[in-house]
C-alpha cells in the first residue's frame, strides 16, 4: 500500500462523553454504539459458536462525498469476546453499514458544534434521544435493539435474556413498579461487558523517510525480545514462531507498523490489507448481499488495540492478529442496516 493512500487510527479519551452522540458522527472504541438512523435498529447479532450475543466493538465513520443516500455513513463492528470461538478458523465477528443522505429526518445539514455538547443537558438533543433513551427500545446492556423489557418496571430494554439476566443484579436494586417515575436512561451506563471507550483519531501514515522512531512509544507496544506485542497472552509464542525472520510477511508488518506505533486502525478503502503473519488470511470477500458487487478491503484493526483495551489477561480472552473488515465497492444505496464482511486473522490454524 502506497503511504500517500493510507490513514491510521490512534485512540483518545474524551472528557465528555456527550462527543459520543450521533449528532456528532464519532469513530470510536467500546462503550454503546452510537446509531447514525435511529429506526429498524439490526437485532442483537448471535456467535454462532457460543450462542451468546457478540459484544459492540467499534464504529467506524467513513462518510461519501455525495449528497445522496451515503453523505453519513457508518461501519458497526461487533464481536465474541471469548478466545475459544476463534479456533479451528471460525469467525465471530461482524459489520453492519449504515447510510443516510444529507437532508434526512435525523440530523441538521450543518454538523452540530462539539461545543453544544452539554454534559448537564443529556437528552435535549433529539437525535441523541431517539438512538438512546429508550424510544428505540435500546439495551440498558450493550446498547442493541431490545425487543425485551423488564415486567415489573416496564422501564429496562433488553436485547436478549442473556443480557438480561447479567443486568438483574444491578437492575433489582434499582427496579420500580410502573407508577413510579422512570430511573433515568440507561444510555452513559458502563457494563462490564463493553470494551472501555475511546475515540479514533484518525491521521494519514507516516511517509518512510519522515518517519523518526519514539523509543519510549514503541516500549509501550513491544515486549522484551524486540517483537511487535500484539498481547501479553500470545507475544511470547508470537515471538518464537514468527520473531525471527521465518516469516516475510510479519517482517514486513513490523516495519510498516514502526512508522506510527501507536496505531490501532489501518484505514485504505479499495486497497489490500496489512497482513501481520502469513497464515490465515482472508482469500476472497463474498460480494455485497444487497447489490451483488465486489466487496473490497476498506479497514483494518490491529492487535495493538488489544494491548491498550487490557485484553489478553484472563484465560479465554480473544486474541486475534487483525480484524479486517470489506464492504461494498459501489456503495450500494440502504435504507436500514445491512450486514458486510468482516474476518478475523489469528496467529496460526490451530
Amino acid at each position: 500500500m502506497a503511504g500517500s493512500s493510507v490513514e491510521v487510527g490512534f485512540t483518545d479519551h474524551l472528557n465528555n462523553p456527550l462527543l459520543f452522540a450521533p449528532e456528532h458522527f464519532p469513530s470510536k472504541i467500546g462503550g454503546h454504539p452510537a446509531w447514525l438512523n435511529p429506526s429498524n435498529l439490526p437485532s442483537v447479532p448471535i456467535c454462532t459458536s457460543c450462542k451468546e450475543p457478540l459484544v459492540f466493538f467499534a464504529q467506524i465513520y467513513a462518510g461519501l462525498d455525495r449528497p445522496s443516500n451515503g453523505f453519513h455513513r457508518m461501519l458497526y463492528v461487533f464481536l465474541c469476546r471469548r478466545g475459544s470461538c476463534y479456533r479451528d478458523s471460525k469467525q465471530p465477528v461482524r459489520v453492519f453499514r449504515s447510510q443516510l443522505a444529507a437532508d434526512n429526518p435525523y440530523y441538521a445539514v450543518q454538523p452540530v458544534p462539539e461545543g453544544d455538547a452539554d454534559i448537564n443537558e443529556i437528552g435535549e438533543n433529539k437525535s441523541f434521544a431517539l438512538s438512546h433513551n429508550g424510544y428505540s427500545n435500546i439495551c440498558g446492556v450493550c446498547g442493541c435493539r431490545a425487543p425485551l423489557k423488564c415486567a415489573k418496571c416496564h422501564s429496562a430494554h433488553y436485547c436478549s435474556k442473556s443480557h438480561q439476566k447479567l443486568d438483574w443484579h444491578d437492575h433489582k436494586l434499582r427496579c420500580k413498579d410502573p407508577v413510579t417515575p422512570a430511573s433515568p436512561p440507561h444510555y452513559l451506563t458502563k457494563s462490564s461487558l463493553l470494551f472501555r471507550e475511546f475515540d479514533i483519531i484518525i491521521e494519514r501514515e507516516r511517509e518512510k523517510e519522515d518517519h523518526v522512531m519514539d523509543p519510549e512509544e514503541l516500549a509501550r507496544i513491544q515486549d522484551a525480545s524486540d517483537a511487535y506485542n500484539i498481547s501479553g497472552k500470545d507475544a511470547e509464542s508470537l515471538s518464537q514462531e514468527y520473531g525471527k525472520d521465518n516469516d516475510p510477511t510479519f517482517t514486513k508488518f513490523k516495519e510498516r507498523i514502526s512508522r506510527d506505533p501507536a496505531q490501532v486502525l489501518r484505514y485504505a478503502r479499495h486497497d489490500a490489507p496489512l497482513w501481520p503473519v502469513s497464515t490465515g488470511q482472508c482469500s476472497a470477500a463474498p460480494p455485497c448481499s444487497t447489490c451483488n458487487a465486489p466487496r473490497t478491503f476498506e479497514f483494518q484493526f490491529l492487535p495493538t488495540l488489544l494491548y491498550m483495551l487490557g485484553v489478553g489477561k484472563e484465560k479465554d480472552d480473544m486474541d486475534w492478529a487483525s480484524v479486517m473488515v470489506y464492504t461494498c465497492s459501489k456503495d450500494c444505496e440502504v435504507e436500514e442496516y445491512v450486514e458486510e464482511f468482516a474476518w478475523s486473522q489469528s496467529y496460526s490454524d490451530k
